[in-house]
Order: structure tokens, then C-alpha cells, then sequence
């Protein structure tokens, strides 16, 4: 797969995922999914949205 394919499975996942996200925290996180350079980078983005909704 291609980075832009990677980005583009990232944020589906997130807006198919069952996670309790505000639109404003999914928006910020696919921001950052955007800006990655790399897929290292994409899947740190992941690792570290997991704690936003951590202790909900």
C-alpha cells in the first residue's frame, strides 16, 4: 500500500471505529494523520490517540 492509501485507511478507521471521540478530536487527529512523512509516523499518531479517549 501507499502512504496516501495508509493515511486514507487511518482515517477511515477512525470514523468507522467505536471510539468516544468528539468531531473536534478526530478532526485534530486526522490533521496529524495528514502531516505525517511516514508510515512510522502514521502509526505513532495512532498509538498515541489511543490515550485521549483512554479513561472515558
Amino acid at each position: 500500500m501507499t502512504e496516501q492509501q495508509w493515511k486514507a485507511f487511518a482515517k477511515w478507521c477512525l470514523d468507522n471505529g467505536q471510539r468516544k471521540l468528539t468531531n473536534e478530536e478526530k478532526e485534530a487527529i486526522k490533521s496529524a494523520i495528514d502531516q505525517a512523512s511516514s508510515l512510522n509516523e502514521i502509526v505513532q499518531v495512532a498509538f498515541i490517540s489511543l490515550a485521549i479517549d483512554s479513561d472515558r
